[in-house]
């Protein structure tokens, strides 16, 4: 087995790969329901900017890359905004798939939006609408092993020294190649 580059710090390409994804399937959601219902865009938004917050506050206080530049960025706003929580260990938790469930929220509500609209502007269907819809299926099948598998966790400092989420991606990621 080939052992991976543990990065101090990310390249910056592998950041915007991160951010491409994950942004893409926020931003998919957000026309996606805007379209539907343009208030609950702004609910919809709010809530992204929750759960990024949360990330940050709860995670990333505690990860080795705090002040770092880790493959989401994080670190380096982390410290901007929070200050490191040094009380708790970050590897103390344990990350299953319902621990999960808020983060892909946004996925599952661009789905349904998109579904609702496929269904809804049949036969006078835009192109943009089912691409949207589609788009975040993709990204959960094929970017994600991408992004978790092969970029972010297999290089990742802190999933050396313990890693509940990286544990977690890394196991997907293995029951993948069986």
């Amino acid at each position: 087995m080939v052992e991976s580059k543990l990065f101090e710090s990310y390249p910056a390409w592998m950041i915007l790969v991160y951010y491409f994804f994950s942004f893409s399937v926020y931003a998919a959601g957000l026309y996606l329901v805007y379209l539907i219902l343009p208030l609950f865009s702004l609910v919809f938004f709010i809530y992204i900017a929750f759960l990024e917050v949360q990330v940050l506050r709860s995670g990333c206080v505690r990860c080795y890359y705090y002040g770092k530049r880790c493959a989401a960025g994080k670190g380096t706003i982390a410290k901007i905004l929070f200050k490191k929580d040094e009380k708790r260990r970050f590897n103390e938790r344990n990350v299953t798939a319902k621990d999960m469930i808020p983060s892909f929220l946004p996925t599952l509500v661009a789905l349904i939006a998109g579904a609702y609209l496929t269904y809804a502007g049949w036969p006078n269907l835009s192109l943009l609408v089912i691409g949207l819809a589609i788009w975040p299926l993709l990204v959960m099948f094929l970017g994600n092993p991408i992004v978790y598998g092969k970029i972010a966790c297999p290089h990742c400092k802190q999933g050396e020294l313990g890693c509940p989420t990286c544990d977690f991606f890394m196991k997907m990621e293995k029951k993948g190649k069986k």
